[in-house]
């Protein structure tokens, strides 16, 4: 069985570190939409729908956990992945408080794993959705 091609957000506002998301879930044969900020992943979050986001935790102004939070009220349930610099169990709980469904930790986590990650995730919240109807 073949895996599915997702179409995932990238939210981060390390552009090099973006072009590497990018690039690695492209290679993966998922498509791609990213933006450098909580504001414009919350405008492109209204007006289209994702399998995935990648959201950063720390950037300035409006943080991936404000995103998070917004998702959450407007009843967003596309699963998020945490991108975090420093991975806490603060933030991973957190995160999972606001909806968020795992954390991928920048220059710690091999990013060979996240491909892997993305899919335990995507199908995880699959089920959990199918199981609720």
């Amino acid at each position: 069985m073949s895996e599915p091609s997702l179409h995932i957000l990238i939210v981060d506002d390390e552009p090099t570190y973006r072009l590497v998301l990018t690039q690695t879930l492209k290679n993966c044969g998922h498509t791609t939409e990213s933006c450098d900020s909580g504001d414009s992943a919350i405008e492109l979050l209204k007006n289209n729908k994702y399998d995935m986001v990648l959201l950063d935790y720390k950037m300035p102004g409006t943080s991936g956990l404000n995103v998070l939070q917004w998702m959450y009220g407007m009843k967003i349930n596309t699963p998020v992945i945490i991108i975090t610099g420093h991975g806490s169990e603060e933030i991973a709980l957190e995160a999972w408080k606001w909806g968020a469904k795992d954390y991928f930790v920048k220059g710690k986590s091999d990013m060979a794993q996240l491909p892997s990650l993305i899919l335990k995730v995507y199908k995880q919240a699959k089920s959990e959705r199918k199981n609720q109807t």
